[in-house]
């Protein structure tokens, strides 16, 4: 007896209704999702770079802080408020023009050999000692100045460049106008140590009626920053950078202050910056100057409700390419599976339409031959 044969009989219409009814929305789908998992993946790698520019500005922050509570340790220390009012008692008894003009005799002289019996008793002090130790323990505060309430320098870790310091701006908002306030300036250069600085004045305030008696003013190491902000390593194409608010870079794996770049980066989070939502967010996804189009994390350090001049921004970036390089082979797996599924419905779909006047030929499968 002769096997049974079997055929397979399916009509092209019904099988353009099928792959319509399975393949395509198996396709759709697959699109659709990989879409979402796009913007999933999005999601998730931005929350992740904001958490790390908010972990960054909170570590900046966070040691402007100490900086300044290690200068008002310093500025409450009895070596210095003993200098300080040893100082003010010498004007005792005299009138203003006088006073002013024994400070403009001590100026005009203190860069000549006739002020060197001054500056080395005051350099040998007990308070200018004591600020040299402390520079000594904590390399990062690179010079340190005391001043009286005239603001003539009584104390310091080295020779100053001037004597007098009230006409200077710096002066000028430790005094503030006689109240005292602590002051923070933006970063600055300094030409003695060759090294960028931020400086912190505190006032010296009389216990009981906050009489401002005298400043003490410390320049601190912009490097003392570098290690927050270099230690980050996200990948090759991946950076943190701290910036100013008008974008100007401070500290960078790639660029310093001296280069007096502007972030790349910063304008394509600026608008996002000036929104309760985008802050919120915090991160955007932009094409950046250079081609490239990165995935940038962003923090507010928030400086500058307390120092007015420390407007500072961290920012996190990578190149979205790298960014989502851990799922790009899957995504485009599925992206090639699905499309080949719409090609497949599409091109029976145009067989069917250039064939529609002829006779359809159900699909048969071959029939086996019987001896």
């Amino acid at each position: 007896m002769s096997p049974q044969a079997y055929e397979l009989r399916i009509p092209a219409r019904r099988l353009l209704v099928g792959m319509l009814l399975t393949v395509l929305p198996i396709s759709v789908a697959g699109l659709y999702s990989l879409s979402e998992s796009e913007r999933s993946l999005e999601r998730t790698i931005g929350t992740h770079f904001k958490t790390i520019a908010e972990a960054t500005a909170a570590e900046v922050a966070q040691f402007i802080h100490d900086r300044v509570m290690d200068v008002g340790v310093m500025a409450s220390s009895p070596a210095i408020r003993d200098v300080i009012e040893e100082a003010n008692r010498s004007y005792q008894g005299l009138s203003e023009e006088a006073v002013a003009a024994r400070i403009d005799r001590t100026e005009k002289i203190w860069n000549t050999p006739g002020a060197e019996p001054f500056v080395t008793q005051m350099l040998a002090s007990r308070a200018s000692r004591m600020l040299r130790r402390h520079r000594e323990l904590d390399p990062r505060f690179l010079r340190i100045t005391v001043t009286d309430g005239r603001g003539a320098t009584v104390a310091a870790t080295h020779k100053t460049l001037d004597y007098f310091q009230a006409d200077e701006d710096f002066w000028r908002a430790i005094y503030a106008d006689g109240r005292g306030a602590v002051n923070v300036t933006d970063v600055l250069y300094d030409e003695v140590t060759k090294s960028y600085y931020f400086g912190i004045g505190v006032p010296v305030l009389e216990e009981g009626t906050n009489r401002f008696l005298g400043a003490v003013d410390a320049l601190v190491d912009l490097s003392s920053l570098f290690p927050f902000v270099n230690r980050l390593r996200l990948g090759a194409a991946a950076r943190a950078s701290l910036v100013k608010e008008d974008g100007t870079i401070i500290v960078s794996p790639e660029a310093s202050l001296s280069a007096n770049l502007k972030s790349a980066e910063y304008s394509a989070v600026r608008d996002a910056l000036q929104t309760l939502e985008g802050r919120q967010t915090g991160y955007v996804v932009a094409d950046v100057p250079g081609g490239s189009r990165r995935l940038i994390g962003f923090a507010d350090t928030g400086l500058k409700d307390d120092y007015r001049n420390l407007a500072w921004i961290v920012l996190v970036s990578q190149d979205v390419q790298e960014a989502f390089a851990p799922t790009r082979a899957v995504g485009r797996l599925v992206a090639l599976m699905a499309l080949i599924g719409l090609a497949m419905v599409v091109l029976l779909a145009m067989y069917l339409s250039v064939h529609r006047e002829q006779p359809i030929t159900d699909i048969e499968s071959p029939q086996r031959v019987t001896t």
